[in-house]
């Protein structure tokens, strides 16, 4: 059957509906304005296969709760027990945030709303930090027209607050000494050594925040000295609510500063000015402080000599809560190649590893000798394929997780050990 014909009076009632249906348009508010987000060009991000438990699962450690797979480009991971540990990546600028309470054998996705955009992959005790399963914190650094947010849990992830942060520049570091009181380090105006420094605490949880110090204000009749403009900050921890330190690196000595009143008022760790125990070396550079326990704790330092390639790794460590330090050299030898600046992990001060090439060294007395483990297989054939060293961390003498990568094909894998570095499994 032919389609009728439409006459030229039906052609003028088309075109007023059309024009009317347009003027309506044109009067309706506009979508909200949200930052272009660029797009992915290179290569599908590879990685990790992960065996997750849906959101509505409940208990996790339940074998009759449905479970399904996904696979994930992982950029960094946390430690928090023997069976408890953390895993992230960001896909199409959203981060993926996962939980494993069985040794990585199943995982809980804890990741805050996908609005929540992120253009970099969040550093843990920069943009992440738990204090356990349950209470933890991620700093989405300001860009663009978005504002520096803190997001928070108490319940492990399964819900998310968020809080303004306003303030310039970006967040260097945090630190959480409990579930209520916790440090955010922001710095500005930076330069190849020296940076504008602030930090804020918070006593509820990250609610709310407020400055407790910042360094570009001159105040010389103030009580509460604060941290140098000179000096690029390269750590910071809390030992408890009160006592602090930070890690200054500069174009000369670094520096340490510690603090006795919450963060208000710092000061140079004297001893380690005057010491002579860097002279071996012409630059030298402090990572982040650890504490193992109360007294107990270590800084990585590392060096370089002149006309020698490569990096020295030598270590700072006290047993009486940050009061002294004591240098201790490690003998492990210059490293060189594609994971350099990677240094060795501690759990004690006795007990640590180190990673050159695809051998695994151990030391049981505080660096004075290390072991050479056998070769691993299965960490010899991954490193193969993955030869970046993203992390490596032990949280007891058995258990330890090593995150390695191909960057330039934007994959990943994390491994296992229950033995101490002697045999590895995938996760």
């Amino acid at each position: 059957m032919p389609f009728p014909v439409v006459r030229p009076k039906h052609n003028k009632k088309l075109l007023i509906t059309l024009l009317a249906a347009l003027a309506v348009a044109s009067c309706s508010p506009p979508p909200p304005e949200t930052t272009p987000q660029p797009q992915p060009t290179e290569t599908p991000e590879e990685g990790q296969t992960i065996t997750l438990i849906t959101p509505d699962a409940g208990n996790i450690s339940s074998a009759q709760k449905s479970k399904y797979q996904i696979q994930t480009r992982l950029t960094d991971f946390q430690l928090l027990s023997d069976t408890e540990g953390l895993a992230w990546g960001v896909t199409k600028n959203a981060l993926r945030l996962y939980l494993t309470r069985d040794s990585g054998k199943t995982w809980t996705n804890i990741s805050p709303a996908s609005t929540v955009q992120f253009t970099s992959n969040p550093v843990y005790g920069q943009d992440i930090f738990f204090t356990d399963s349950g209470n933890g914190w991620i700093i989405r650094q300001a860009f663009g027209m978005m504002e520096t947010i803190v997001l928070r849990t108490r319940d492990g992830g399964k819900s998310w607050k968020i809080s303004p942060l306003s303030q310039g520049g970006s967040i260097s570091s945090i630190y959480f000494s409990s579930p209520l009181r916790g440090w955010l380090m922001a710095a500005w105006d930076s330069k190849e050594s020296r940076e504008s420094k602030a930090l804020y605490l918070t006593e509820d949880g990250g609610a709310t925040f407020k400055t407790v110090m910042q360094n570009d204000q001159y105040s010389p009749k103030s009580l509460h000295p604060a941290i140098p403009v000179v000096g690029v900050t390269g750590g910071m921890v809390f030992r408890d609510g009160e006592h602090g330190l930070v890690t200054l690196n500069t174009s000369k000595t670094p520096e340490l500063y510690h603090s006795h009143d919450g963060g208000a008022s710092w000061y140079e760790d004297d001893a380690l000015a005057s010491a002579a125990v860097f002279d071996q070396y012409d630059s030298v550079k402090l990572g982040k402080p650890e504490f193992f326990s109360s007294d107990s704790g270590w800084i990585p330092a590392a060096g370089k000599k002149k006309d020698v390639e490569g990096t020295f790794y030598d270590g700072l460590f006290t047993t009486d809560g940050g009061k002294t330090w004591v240098y201790h050299p490690l003998h492990l030898g210059v490293r060189t190649g594609t994971n350099e600046d990677v240094p060795p992990t501690f759990l004690d001060a006795d007990h640590g590893w180190m990673l050159n090439g695809n051998l695994l060294y151990r030391t049981s007395n505080q660096g004075k000798t290390w072991e050479e483990l056998p070769l691993s297989e299965v960490l010899g054939s991954k490193l193969a394929e993955y030869p970046e060293i993203v992390k490596l961390q032990f949280i007891s003498k058995e258990v330890g997780w090593l995150l390695i990568e191909k960057s330039e094909d934007r994959r990943s894998i994390l491994l296992q050990t229950t033995n101490g570095g002697v045999n590895w499994r995938v996760k």
